[in-house]
């Protein structure tokens, strides 16, 4: 009796750790591929602070880490990324922006490695993508920029993103740029125009007094608050509220007679003080032809600038600062979306060796070696009533779990 008592809790305990097991491997985490470089990236944002996480879009995946280590965000099905923007103001809190269609999503980072999605569609039946994210964290508005010509305005209540207004220009949006500090410092460029946003984005206006074509776009949320335009041929200009504008090219090397293009601009997140520029000069009339002159610094918001680095190969398309390091900056070119390293940022090897690194908790291996220990127990409690029935039909008394009765005589 004592034996048989023995199996069957021995066969129950075991089928219920064969399910608890076999639950929690379903819910488990898959693998995550782990790369030391990008090789092809088309959007990047750097941590507020240099121990925080960068996030970046590379050939249509998300990627979160830093140089020598980047993990993949799987993206919900279907979904091709283009376009990347943290809230510094959220930690975990993460915007994606779409290629292949007119969304907006939100991912938020949550326990054991989990992230939690929320798809916010721009357009039911609208076909593009997204070109570029801006986010006012102040007022927790977001601005999102189309190929399609459109900007759309959207606030983030936390429990669901909603819409809160769209506007309509003549040409595809490259760049946005906004304050967080209520400047109303709000920018759209365009292939060839510049617009400001007024009443926080509600109306556009288009910005004439440039003097030039705007080729790059950054807003610096210092005190007072700072946009700098980059032109096609009258080097970097400054502003305070959009409408006076200043040129700030001291030091960038603007000899007469020539045309100074500002290729890229970015600014240290962690130091708003330090801005790197890239630049180029423009020759020839009907056939001109573009000299890269390389990457400039300052550590003064601009006012002066000091060469940091030679860029031969093309003229640069994006800067990409590693945070808090002064002098440390990677560069996209016209011709490679690899990060080139520049300054005193670290060199990356010239091949980036994909890892996939288990995620904690068993995966389906696990699922498989539970199962099998589940048909063990089952094998058991097979056993276990086979002998229970042939004792019975030999006339044995059947097993009971009850107390047997005591008779008195």
């Amino acid at each position: 009796m004592f034996r048989k008592l023995f199996f069957i809790v021995v066969t129950a305990t075991l089928l219920l750790f064969v399910s608890a097991g076999i639950l929690a491997a379903l819910d488990a985490q898959p693998a995550a591929a782990v790369k030391a470089n990008l090789e092809n990236v088309r959007s990047y944002a750097a941590a507020a602070h240099p121990a925080g996480v960068n996030y970046a879009v590379d050939a249509g995946e998300l990627y979160e880490g830093r140089p020598g280590e980047w993990r993949k965000l799987e993206l919900p099905t279907g979904v091709i990324a283009s376009v990347v923007a943290i809230d510094s103001s959220r930690p975990g809190v993460v915007y994606v922006g779409a290629a292949n269609e007119l969304a907006l999503y939100r991912v938020r980072s949550q326990a054991g490695g989990k992230h939690e999605w929320l798809r916010v569609p721009l357009q039911q039946e609208g076909i593009g993508g997204i070109t570029s994210l801006a986010l006012d964290k102040g007022n927790r508005l977001i601005y999102v920029g189309a190929d399609t010509g459109e900007i759309f305005r959207l606030r983030d209540v936390g429990s669901s993103i909603i819409a809160a207004g769209r506007t309509q220009l003549d040409e595809p949006i490259v760049q946005l740029a906004v304050d967080s500090v209520n400047a109303g410092l709000l920018f759209a460029r365009t292939p060839s125009r510049l617009y400001q946003g007024e009443e926080t984005g509600l109306r556009w206006r288009e910005v004439e007094n440039l003097g030039s074509v705007p080729t790059a776009l950054l807003v610096v949320n210092r005190y007072p608050a700072t946009v700098y335009v980059g032109t096609l041929d009258r080097g970097l200009l400054t502003s305070h509220d959009g409408v006076h504008w200043a040129i700030a090219n001291d030091g960038l090397r603007l000899i007469p007679g020539t045309r100074l293009v500002v290729d890229a601009i970015a600014a240290d997140p962690a130091a708003l003080d330090v801005l790197y520029v890239a630049t180029s000069y423009l020759f020839g009339h009907t056939a001109v032809h573009q000299t890269p002159i390389g990457v400039s610094m300052s550590t003064d918001g601009g006012a002066t600038w000091q060469p940091l680095a030679a860029v031969a190969e093309a003229p640069v398309a994006e800067l990409l600062p590693v945070t808090g390091q002064s002098g440390a900056v990677y560069a996209l070119t016209m011709i490679s979306r690899r990060p080139l390293a520049l300054g005193s940022a670290p060199m990356l090897a010239e091949a980036s060796a994909v890892a996939e690194v288990p995620a904690a908790g068993p995966a389906w291996p696990a699922v498989f070696a539970w199962i099998v220990a589940g048909l063990v127990g089952l094998a058991l409690l097979y056993g276990l009533g086979a002998n229970l029935f042939i004792e019975t039909r030999r006339g044995a008394a059947p097993f009971s779990l009850h107390r047997p009765s005591i008779i008195h005589r």
